[in-house]
């Protein structure tokens, strides 16, 4: 289900490879820890007893944080009572390649939903896992060297876009810039990877070098991306310390699988061995910080997340709890009902929207989730105002960068568009409550509105999230449509009114 970036005018890029992009002539990512707690760091008991040499450099970077241990074999029982215990804002949780697997993730993002009466997401969680306990040690220490400025993060992004089937099988085309997100210009060099079904070879392994933050597209399987990297070639890149988004299916499975596109409709178990996973040798490189899916997922929410990251200078935390919120939003403001897979179960009848959404569910973050990797430096999608209005608030959000694309997509639905193959185009953003907004009874949209038109709309979902004293309300407004990431919604300008009812 990930989507395939097809380049639709070939001229557009060499013929022939350009070898490596050159270092970006910006200042280095400013890398830090985000300060702000509580911070546990849990451990699985199997990564209790393997993983010690992680944890206690875990501990080194995080002398204030927490320490537990759970068995997640008691359906993360164990877990939840701790969790409810510390209230952390992060976890750092340690487990090995086969306690990681679509099971698991949902069960965990269901669970840090929990913590408090909200439905969004309570903690926000990376996982350290290798093929040994000397790469997850390595992977510890690689952050560390990144938050402790013995290392640093090149100020360039590489899209790498995959095989592209309009090109020659051995074609491998490298230039600057990037189409599809070019919100990061202000602070980063831009360089766009695309190549024909034969042609990433072992001669272009150093071709991601001196990037800090790079994005995979493709189809995806555990061992490889479909006529591109494999897993058995990733553990060979040479890359500079930097962040990956990965936004092929599979390609953050560890160890257990489940295929559920079978010919008979039965879900089958499978695992992929240590030697040929992709994510447990990318987990090799250089690399600190990893997101990718563990079933199918869809492209575009990738690209939300480096827009976020863009827009928001937040954790890494909160960029995957931003990809769970908006999940939580599109299911109408709730926890969605996961299927627990298992061996021979029939396939679930999902929707191809289903499909998409649980797929996004199954991302997780590979590393620490208080990792921040730099300052903001783009406009967020959406200015918010509240007003009182009588007994009811007034939410305005004005539309103010649209420099944005994937931000402004529901990957999710294409209800409202009159060509079914397009997905809705949406407002998503975040109100500040005023103190006494404890509760929140009903959101009704008022009006959308761009350049003097009103625009049909659907209220997706909302909630308010409690932080402490404060309320937050999140809010999805769905929109038509009329192009490939285009609505009439995309103009500096485009106002979104809802009213907030106590």
């Amino acid at each position: 289900m990930t989507i395939v970036i097809r380049c639709l005018v070939l001229a557009l890029f060499a013929s022939n490879a350009l070898g490596a992009l050159p270092l970006a002539s910006q200042d280095p990512l400013k890398v830090r820890l985000d300060p702000a707690g509580p911070y546990l760091i849990l451990a699985s008991e199997k990564a209790e007893r393997d993983y010690a040499k992680a944890i206690v450099a875990a501990k080194q970077l995080h002398p204030a944080a927490a320490t537990a241990t759970f068995a997640p074999a008691d359906d993360l029982a164990a877990a939840k009572k701790i969790l409810l215990a510390k209230q952390p804002r992060y976890v750092l949780l340690f487990l090995k390649p086969e306690e990681l697997d679509v099971n698991f993730a949902w069960q965990w993002l269901t669970l840090s939903t929990q913590l408090n009466d909200d439905p969004l997401v309570d903690v926000r969680t990376g996982i350290i896992t290798g093929a040994s306990p000397a790469d997850a040690a390595s992977f510890v220490e690689r952050i560390a060297a990144a938050v402790n400025g013995r290392t640093t993060l090149p100020a360039r992004f590489i899209d790498n876009l995959g095989p592209n089937p309009q090109a020659g099988k051995g074609d491998f085309i490298q230039q600057t810039g990037t189409f599809m997100i070019p919100a990061l210009q202000p602070r980063l060099g831009l360089g766009l990877i695309s190549h024909g079904a034969e042609a990433f070879t072992d001669a272009h392994l150093d071709s991601m070098r001196g990037a800090g933050l790079i994005h995979f597209g493709g189809h995806g399987y555990p061992d490889r991306i479909a006529d591109g990297l494999r897993g058995t070639q990733a553990k060979s890149l040479r890359l500079s310390p930097c962040v990956a988004f990965n936004g092929a299916c599979y390609t953050g499975v560890t160890h257990r699988w489940y295929d559920q596109f079978t010919p008979d409709g039965k879900v089958v178990e499978k695992t992929v061995p240590a030697a040929d996973c992709f994510c447990l040798n990318f987990l090799r490189t250089d690399a600190i910080a990893y997101l990718a899916a563990l079933h199918p997922d869809h492209g575009i929410p990738v690209y939300q997340e480096m827009e976020f990251l863009a827009y928001s200078g937040a954790s890494l935390g909160d960029v995957i709890k931003q990809t769970y919120d908006g999940i939580i939003l599109a299911s109408g403001g709730r926890v969605p009902r996961f299927v627990r897979f298992k061996d021979g179960m029939p396939a679930p009848a999902w929707s191809a929207s289903d499909m998409m959404l649980k797929g996004t569910a199954s991302r997780v973050l590979f590393g620490d989730p208080s990792l921040i990797v730099g300052d903001a430096f783009t406009n967020p999608p959406f200015k918010v105002d509240v007003k009182a209005d009588g007994e009811s608030l007034r939410v305005t959000a004005t539309l103010t960068n649209a420099a944005l694309k994937s931000s402004f997509t529901d990957t999710y639905r294409s209800d409202l568009s009159r060509d079914q193959n397009l997905f809705n185009d949406r407002a998503m953003f975040i109100a500040d409550l005023p103190r006494g907004w404890d509760a929140v009874h009903g959101v009704e949209v008022v009006e959308v509105s761009a350049g003097g038109q009103a625009l049909k709309h659907r209220l997706v979902g909302w909630a308010v999230e409690a932080q402490g004293d404060e309320r937050r309300l999140h809010v999805q407004v769905d929109v038509p449509s009329d192009g490939y990431m285009q609505s009439a919604l995309r103009v500096t300008g485009a106002t979104v009114v809802v009213k907030v009812i106590r």
